[in-house]
């Protein structure tokens, strides 16, 4: 019955017109008995086909509006199909993208009650959307801002537009997920606030990725500080050797040879010069040895410490170059650990290598300052100044090494240049233990 009702309903729907048609003919047979049996004027068939002017026009003038109005009320139905057709393709394009959504979705009221939810938040969450609809949403996907003033609910009621935040989620009866949530506010159509849309993106594997990275970053930098560790140690024993086995031969041959020019005929003027030819040699390969020992250890950094090194290579820079050094030291005396030493002394080598190299400078300012917390260098020039090109260029490997140096021992790097101004560099060591950055 109905179905017999509903088709009877759609059937009218379809044929207004034709029913103020037929509306219309049925008040003219109508008007035709009125006129035969009430006015006793006419017969009926007369009364139907022949009707007075005045009385046809009148009948005309009720069937037209009869049909008017089946026009009208057509076109409305027609509209009012087209609309619900158009209601219905939104909602299903609207279903369609959330339930497909490769992020996980919910719809949540504003008394925290889940009003919907997508597949993939159920498969994240470990629920069904029987379990899930109509059911609190710190209930079904918890995190640590639940009951907070930091719940992404309760800053839209709060009125935020748009609140996005990483947070660890805890599954149904499972392990904690990292997510990045977005909530939006959702409306009804006269703009009154029904509650939230709330997307999650699930970034376990981000996390676990970045995680890797870190570990390897880490192992990295560690086998870097063994290395480079393993390499000062080595100079430092090459440049004793050099400095004891080689010089001391030198020193003993500079001897012997001093015993036999003593010993030589002053007549034999050839044989003499070259003898002190050969003393003159020796005592240059003396100083050479001297030289090549310092720079692959200098004695001053274990001996005297930073500040004496820093000033002694400024000085044999300024030699080599002609650039002139001007040092500030804060204190006179800085005594670090060997570690951080030997990173600020060769951080400070690399800074005057590159200014030899590329600044075209003609004045060094150096900056040496320890406070209770750190050590800092700032070694300043004023050439060309270097381009930001030149600061990110992954061909840099001395800026690298600066870099790795100072992160190494939880430090920090800043380099910046102005053009035909200068470059500075400014490094920030820790004096305590502290973990490197990764």
């Amino acid at each position: 019955m109905k179905q017999a009702i509903t088709n009877f309903i759609r059937l009218v729907y379809d044929r207004f017109i034709l029913i103020g048609i037929g509306l219309g003919l049925v008040f003219w047979i109508i008007e035709s008995i009125m006129h035969v049996y009430v006015f006793h004027r006419l017969d009926f068939l007369h009364s139907v086909f022949s009707p007075g002017l005045h009385e046809a026009w009148m009948r005309m003038i009720i069937g037209g509006m009869f049909v008017s109005f089946g026009a009208y009320a057509q076109w409305l139905m027609n509209a009012r199909r087209r609309a619900e057709a158009a209601v219905r393709l939104a909602h299903a394009e609207l279903t369609q993208i959330f339930e497909t959504s490769a992020d996980a979705m919910r719809v949540v009221d504003r008394d925290y009650t889940i009003l919907r939810a997508n597949k993939t938040f159920c498969d994240l969450a470990g629920t069904t959307k029987g379990e899930a609809v109509g059911k609190k949403c710190y209930d079904v996907f918890r995190g640590p801002l639940c009951h907070t003033d930091g719940c992404t609910l309760t800053r839209i009621l709060n009125g935020e537009e748009r609140v996005e935040c990483d947070v660890e989620k805890i599954r149904h009866e499972g392990p904690k997920t990292p997510c990045i949530v977005t909530a939006t506010p959702f409306r009804a159509p006269t703009g009154e606030l029904i509650g939230i849309v709330e997307d999650f993106k699930d970034i376990s594997e981000r996390t676990r990725r970045e995680e890797e990275l870190r570990q390897s970053r880490r192992r990295m930098r560690e086998l870097a500080s063994h290395l480079e560790t393993a390499r000062e140690e080595e100079r430092t024993q090459v440049a004793r050797e050099i400095h004891d086995e080689l010089g001391q031969a030198l020193t003993a041959l500079k001897m012997e040879l001093h015993w036999c020019i003593q010993r030589l005929p002053e007549n034999d003027k050839l044989l003499v010069e070259k003898a002190n030819a050969l003393s003159g040699l020796i005592d240059t390969n003396v100083q050479l040895v001297q030289r090549i020992s310092s720079e692959l250890r200098p004695g001053l950094l274990d001996n005297l410490g930073l500040s004496a090194a820093i000033e002694w290579e400024a000085g044999q820079f300024q030699e080599r170059t002609g650039i002139e050094c001007d040092i500030v030291c804060s204190p006179d005396d800085i005594v670090l650990d060997q570690s951080r030493s030997t990173a600020i002394f060769r951080i400070f080598q690399e800074a005057l290598t590159n200014i030899a190299r590329h600044a075209n400078a003609g004045e060094v300012e150096v900056m040496l300052k320890q406070t209770p917390a750190e050590v800092e260098l700032e070694v300043s020039d004023d050439g060309v100044g270097i381009t930001d090109g030149q600061i990110s260029d992954a061909k840099s490997f001395g800026l690298m090494g600066i870099r790795e140096r100072a992160q190494s021992l939880g430090g920090e790097v800043r380099i910046s240049g102005i053009r035909n101004r200068g470059t500075t560099v400014s490094v920030h060591i820790p004096t305590g233990e502290r973990e490197a950055p990764c």
